[in-house]
């Protein structure tokens, strides 16, 4: 199980093309490039994902002013936006304010690998025996569908 692992140890399992993608997420937070996010970068980065995506979702935005005054979305922006940041700089286990690279990739890899699809001998992480049992069965079941 990846929660059994050390996040040294979810990182040396991850790949270049993970790492590479990782590193262009933390770039887009890291406003001012000093290779920190601080918490007011986080809080920057997630209200534009935020409200980019609840905008699609109410539908009110239209391509000449983008996303329109709207309590509903502020709100929810605000719901997520605090929760998401609260979360990301947990990875500031120094409590020095900010997130460096290291600190964010440790934090992110148990993240990146469950995201992968269900092929951990794929993957350098050796599935034990009952484990492969059930990814043969998910396997075939899916070949079946």
């Amino acid at each position: 199980k990846l929660s059994d692992r050390s996040k040294s140890e979810l990182v040396s399992c991850l790949t270049p093309h993970e790492i590479s993608e990782a590193k262009m997420f933390f770039r887009s937070f890291d406003a001012d490039s000093d290779g920190k996010i601080t918490l007011r970068e986080a809080e920057k980065a997630y209200e534009r994902w935020f409200a980019s995506l609840w905008s699609k979702v109410l539908n009110c935005s239209d391509s000449t002013t983008g996303p329109k005054k709207n309590p509903e979305l502020t709100k929810r922006v605000g719901e997520h936006v605090k929760v998401n940041v609260k979360i990301f700089m947990e990875a500031d286990v120094k409590k020095h304010g900010t997130v460096s690279w290291s600190q964010f990739l440790r934090d992110q890899s148990i993240y990146i690998l469950a995201a992968r699809r269900n092929a951990a001998n794929l993957y350098k992480i050796k599935p034990k025996p009952e484990e492969l049992e059930i990814i043969e069965a998910e396997t075939n079941y899916t070949a079946s569908v």
